[in-house]
């Protein structure tokens, strides 16, 4: 059930309700009626009829005349429309978006962080006939889609270890929810420059993702690059990787970044790093002479095991990978969670 919260001090309990009621519609259920407003918020028919009526009258949600149900209203999509007008980076993005796009032939979408989810904030379409429909405005969890890793491998070493104390749903067998796991992937992420999320989120979905950078060289968003694991190979993750990472470091020159070293050239990966079932994301090994650039932020993160992580490298020479095997165990059934309806369509 998707009780309203409690009120939080200072909180306004209407407004609160609002905000709930609205959160409870999704794709999988875009038209509710007042009992099951009511069932699912916990709260009495009487006050969810004068709340929708009052969001009806605001144009937040919609009634229809004939089943007495209740949709979303427009003028959320207009506000939403105002909240991304005030992202220049869509702006910055969108002609590269649709390069890489038309490089890969696949989705390729832009995300920010909001709280704890990672966002879709715009799209560039796959032209094949089965693709991967990410749409904008869409969350995806931190730990386990190739938008929300790279955000978390950078985030502050308080933010991360917070992230990681929470508990790791499992949405698929594949999905990593061991923290002790979860630090290493961060690391090589950290290292790499991109992250892969192989069937982690989504059954039959393979993503990979590169951080952009703000002139600050803080981590602000995402570029990935999905579409269905049939097609996305270990051979072609391997090719995109290159283009995946010189996307997103092209927007973040575009920011204004600028990396304290001369850039080395981008390093080859080996189709080994994506073969094989139970595997999560790879790892570059990077040649120790060609070792030396910093493209990470200097704040350094501690491992589970209290090894503290330095600035990432990045390396020249084409490099072996170093795979992580994913426990493959009887966990059990994932519980409904903020992600439960967002799923995605082919």
């Amino acid at each position: 059930m998707d009780a309203v919260p409690a009120p939080r001090s200072g909180g306004i309990q209407s407004v609160e309700r609002a905000v709930a009621a609205l959160k409870v519609f999704g794709e999988d259920e875009p038209e509710l009626g007042v009992t099951e407003l009511a069932r699912r918020l916990n709260l009495h028919k009487s006050t969810i009829s004068r709340l929708m009526a009052t969001l009806e009258a605001g144009g937040f949600v919609q009634q229809d005349p004939r089943t007495g149900r209740y949709r979303l209203g427009l003028q959320l999509a207009t506000l939403a429309g105002r909240a991304l007008n005030q992202y220049d980076l869509r702006d910055v993005a969108r002609g590269a978006l649709h390069s890489l796009a038309r490089a890969t032939g696949e989705t390729c979408n832009l995300a920010v962080r909001d709280g704890d989810d990672a966002v879709n904030i715009d799209q560039a379409l796959s032209t094949n006939p089965v693709k991967h429909l990410g749409w904008i405005g869409r969350r995806l969890p931190l730990h386990c889609s190739a938008a929300g890793k790279p955000l978390l491998a950078f985030a502050p070493r308080t933010d991360i270890e917070r992230v990681l104390a929470l508990p790791l749903v499992a949405y698929t067998p594949r999905t990593v929810t061991d923290p002790a796991t979860m630090w290493h992937e961060l690391e090589r992420i950290r290292v790499d420059g991109f992250a892969v999320a192989i069937e982690e989120f989504e059954p039959e979905l393979t993503a990979a993702g590169a951080p952009v950078r703000d002139h600050r060289g803080e981590v602000i968003a995402t570029v990935t690059v999905s579409g269905p694991t049939f097609r996305l190979t270990p051979d072609r993750l391997a090719s995109m990787a290159g283009m995946l990472r010189e996307t997103a470091d092209q927007l973040s020159a575009s920011l204004g970044y600028r990396a304290p070293s001369p850039r080395l050239g981008i390093a080859a990966v080996s189709s080994r790093a994506f073969v094989g079932s139970g595997y999560a994301s790879p790892s570059l090994r990077i040649d120790p002479a060609s070792a030396g650039v910093d493209t990470a932020p200097s704040r350094p993160v501690a491992t589970a095991t209290g090894r503290r992580l330095g600035p990432g490298k990045r390396g020249t020479l084409a490099a072996d990978i170093m795979p992580t095997r994913v426990q493959a165990d009887d966990r059990p059934a994932r519980p409904r969670g903020a992600h439960e309806e967002e799923r995605s369509t082919w």
